[in-house]
């Protein structure tokens, strides 16, 4: 069980990092045809981040940020509000992607006892 908890969250994690490279396109934008043919390139970056937040049952609820926030994966470790409070409850995972604007952190809650 644990292997393929570890398989699926890698699995996570890697759409997440190509997804993240995919919005990195570069797009080309040309001048208007009377000037000398000149190109310029504009890059939109996104940044992407992970961190491994370890709780213990029975801890207060603790609060968040980002602008949203999609639950990826629980097994009802935590309890997630809705100002991204976020509250253990068993022992187990919960997996949050909050969105910051330029980038987005994978917000792992590692709950024990």
């Amino acid at each position: 069980m644990k292997k393929k908890l570890l398989a699926g969250l890698l699995a996570v994690s890697a759409c997440f990092s190509i997804g993240s490279t995919s919005f990195a396109a570069d797009a080309t934008i040309s001048t208007p045809k009377s000037s000398p043919s000149e190109t310029s390139q504009v890059i939109a970056s996104h940044n992407f981040f992970e961190y491994d937040i370890y709780l213990k049952v029975g801890q207060p609820g603790q609060w968040y940020s980002g602008y949203t926030y999609d639950v990826i994966y629980s097994d009802g470790a935590c309890d997630i509000g809705p100002d991204f409070l976020v509250t253990p409850i068993q022992p187990g995972l919960t997996v949050v992607s909050a969105n910051h604007g330029t980038y987005t952190i994978l917000f792992k809650f590692h709950v024990s006892y």
